[in-house]
């Protein structure tokens, strides 16, 4: 594989990855830091493993499918209705996790001293803006640039924190309070739109690059893996960056927030945590509104991205999710912490939504006719369905518990 090779497919499974870790991952990461120090960092290090597991074949059936997404590739194995059963839910979850979204960028602005009636419309239409390029190769150049963004910010911020001598860098417990923080952390790992955004981001661009297939397999599963690598390593820092923080600092408030921030870390570090949870926010956004448009359109069989009726789509759906956020957000003011559980709460069976994509990619990953030479062998099929059942376990002990 050449480096040209790596230039001109680099993007789809980066950019999803790195989108995984959204405002919600930092405010959690935020409240792992606080709690436990740094007793998880093994637990997101392990992390690493389902989550390229999944992830790598979402990659891999767009890889081998150039131009085919998601939606319309279970639509044409299975049926309209299959593929808006796995859509649809995806596409109702992301309206509550567009809340948690601009609230990141809520409490982003607001520690830069942006008020939100500001930094959210501004966003809000920058977000439109970017959505409505006709043409994703340019968006994509957009959202690598905020990626790079979230990463120095987060390794920056860890940085300026620097290692706290003497922490406890193991930990597990039996107790309720900790198997449910456990269980969290695992069934967030994956989300139904990153499932649906791979899938499909990857088929769009690989169409129209000349490289072998070959060479198209091999590059995803790469990336995929250097990105399933950044974004846990951006959660470590995240949780170095937050240890020593009191666990009566609400996250939720940037006043408190800031003021922690500045005592551990010096009067930069507030400013450059803001800029973080703002990218975070943000990047999700796009990356969430791209994959559930995507997932309904295509399994509706109304997705073709030369026709102006499908850019008008793509932008209706993204108003029906965003424009409720936004006024959730701004209704609540500073006063975060309400909706914020309540949208966490509902965000619980994510891992169990997450199921429906993720059955229906380990069906077509595997399908022999559909990927030809490069489906899973029954081995790695095992892994993947090891994976998915893990993910879905979690998520069930999170409801109970």
């Amino acid at each position: 594989m050449s480096i040209r090779d790596a230039i001109r497919l680099f993007g789809p499974a980066w950019i999803v990855m790195i989108a995984d870790v959204d405002a919600a991952s930092v405010l959690t990461g935020v409240a792992d830091g606080q709690i436990y120090g740094y007793k998880l960092i093994w637990l997101l290090i392990v992390l690493i493993i389902p989550l390229f597991i999944v992830q790598d074949a979402a990659g891999r059936v767009g890889a081998v499918n150039n131009g085919e997404g998601l939606g319309k590739l279970i639509r044409m194995k299975f049926s309209t209705q299959f593929a808006l059963l796995a859509a649809i839910p995806m596409f109702v979850i992301d309206i509550f996790t567009y809340i948690v979204e601009y609230t990141g960028i809520a409490i982003g602005s607001l520690i830069l001293g942006i008020p939100i009636y500001v930094s959210l419309p501004m966003f809000f239409l920058l977000h439109l803006t970017i959505i409505a390029t006709k043409k994703h190769a340019h968006a994509e150049k957009i959202l690598l640039g905020i990626s790079f963004i979230l990463v120095l910010s987060f390794i920056v911020q860890a940085g300026l924190r620097g290692i706290v001598p003497g922490q406890q860098v193991f930990y597990f417990s039996p107790s309720r309070s900790f198997l449910f923080f456990l269980a969290a952390n695992i069934g967030a790992v994956v989300m139904p739109f990153m499932i649906f955004y791979q899938a499909s981001a990857t088929a769009y661009k690989y169409s129209d690059v000349d490289s072998p297939v070959t060479v198209k397999v091999k590059w995803s599963s790469y990336e995929t893996l250097l990105g399933a690598i950044v974004s846990e390593v951006l959660m470590v820092a995240i949780e170095l960056a937050t240890t020593g923080i009191s666990s009566s600092v609400d996250p939720l408030n940037y006043r408190q927030m800031a003021q922690a921030l500045s005592i551990i870390s010096g009067n930069l570090s507030p400013y450059i945590f803001g800029i973080g949870l703002i990218s975070a926010g943000f990047l999700a956004l796009i990356v969430e509104s791209l994959g559930s448009a995507w997932g309904t359109l295509e399994s509706l069989g109304k997705y073709d991205p030369s026709d102006e009726r499908t850019h008008r789509n793509l932008i209706w759906l993204y108003l029906m999710e965003s424009i409720p956020a936004i006024i959730a957000v701004i209704l609540f003011n500073e006063n975060f912490d309400t909706i914020v559980n309540f949208v966490l709460t509902l965000m619980s069976i994510s891992p169990i939504i997450v199921l429906l994509p993720a059955v229906f990619i380990g069906i077509l990953v595997g399908d022999k006719k559909l990927m030809r030479e490069f489906a899973y062998s029954k081995k790695r099929m095992i892994i993947y369905w090891i994976s998915i059942a893990l993910i879905g376990i979690s998520g069930i002990i999170s409801i109970i518990y």
